[in-house]
């Protein structure tokens, strides 16, 4: 598996235990079930397994002039091992 951007080939692990009630979904060791709210898997003959991780982001439109975005510390820390680079300093924000 790789971590990262495509073609990113760093080495990674995931590992999926639980049941329907509830999931654990570790990304290198660490739980990132809290950041997700789905995921697939695809396995092709002669292919390396691809997993599409769905991060809990959310869409909205708005008629304001100005919006301040959040991200959830889990969802942040997700996109960073998988290689986002978030901006030195919040928009908008004080």
């Amino acid at each position: 598996m790789t971590v990262g951007k495509e073609g990113d080939n760093r080495p990674g692990t995931l590992r999926i235990t639980g049941d329907a009630a509830q999931q654990t979904v570790e990304l290198n060791g660490e739980n990132i079930a809290p950041a997700i709210y789905g995921l697939t898997l695809k396995l092709q003959a002669g292919a390396m397994p691809t997993v599409t991780l769905d991060a809990v982001v959310w869409e909205t439109s708005t008629d304001v002039g100005a919006v301040r975005v959040e991200i959830p510390d889990a969802t942040r820390d997700l996109l960073q091992r998988l290689g986002w680079t978030p901006p030195d300093t919040p928009t908008g924000g004080t």
